[in-house]
């Protein structure tokens, strides 16, 4: 038996399939981004006086309104505030006017959700 092909169906064959290629690929790139879309930044939480915390970048930037921190004297838990300049070297005070004691601090990406500290960063503040 013979199959006859028609004049334009390979054409349109060759269409569906990049169209499905490029369905696929939009799909991947959404993900990855979405994924690990956030600003690399090296950091550390220290204390600063008697009563203050800061933060010292030592690479990285992220701007004012897109991460915010926690400063809690429970390890694990947050309320997260938003910052309101720009998280950048040399450093940026998160907390002042705070208790002599241990505070566990963290740092967030606001729009990817990253958690920058894997383990709360521990600070403590001396007694006066």
């Amino acid at each position: 038996m013979r199959v006859r092909k028609v004049k334009g169906q390979g054409a349109t064959e060759y269409l569906l399939m990049l169209a499905a290629v490029l369905v696929i690929v939009a799909v991947a790139v959404y993900y990855v981004t979405r994924a690990g879309g956030y600003p690399a930044v090296s950091m550390n939480a220290q204390a600063s006086g008697d009563n203050e915390i800061i933060i010292t970048v030592l690479s990285g930037s992220i701007a004012s309104g897109e991460w915010a921190y926690s400063v809690s004297a429970t390890s694990g838990s947050y309320t997260w505030v938003t910052g309101t300049e720009a998280l950048d070297a040399p450093s940026v005070t998160i907390a002042s006017d705070l208790a002599a004691g241990t505070w566990y601090v963290n740092v967030k990406h606001i729009a990817s959700g990253h958690i920058y500290f894997t383990t709360d960063q521990v600070v403590t503040l001396p007694a006066p």
